[in-house]
């Protein structure tokens, strides 16, 4: 039986990761990692895991468009995971980046069970969106069936270079 070529290539660890970039370490915060299109602000970096041993690519540039929204307790306060800055309390706006119209935006993203806990304005359960490649998160969010999904600005990598 032979091994087909590429396998073990694709089970090794990558030497070239993408470096992840936080939010924090620009400037101008936000408005460093946009681009303009007419009156819309898009991401003007691929989007990574904020994990520095990870870096998967989660969002191409240009994919997520740039809302301020309320935020959303996506864990207990005393559960952030020490990777992940803290969001505002609700109902204190943030940032994110609003991917439409379905999950095939998404390069690599994964999906929490329905949250019991939470629940959007209008009472639909939550998703949880995290990395798939090494389950960081919550990175952000989604209603369940919905169409709209929900990255936390502040708590994704940007590539720069």
């Amino acid at each position: 039986m032979s091994i087909p070529p590429g396998v073990l290539e694709a089970l090794l660890p990558r030497q070239n990761r993408p470096k992840p970039t936080p939010l924090a370490s620009f400037s101008g915060g936000v408005q460093d990692v946009t681009t303009a299109d007419s009156d819309v602000l898009y991401n003007k970096y691929d989007l990574l895991c904020p994990r520095p041993e990870c870096g998967s690519i989660i969002l191409l540039s240009s994919v997520g468009k740039l809302l301020e929204r309320p935020s959303v307790t996506m864990e207990p306060a005393d559960k952030t995971p020490s990777q992940l800055p803290s969001l505002p309390e609700p109902p204190a706006n943030t940032e994110w980046w609003l991917i439409t119209p379905s999950p095939m935006e998404f390069e690599n993203i994964g999906f929490s069970k329905p949250v019991d806990l939470l629940s959007s304005q209008d009472g639909k359960q939550l998703k949880l969106l995290l990395c798939a490649q090494c389950d960081l998160g919550p990175l952000g969010w989604c209603e369940v069936g919905g169409t709209e999904f929900w990255l936390s600005c502040s708590r994704v990598g940007y590539r720069v270079d």
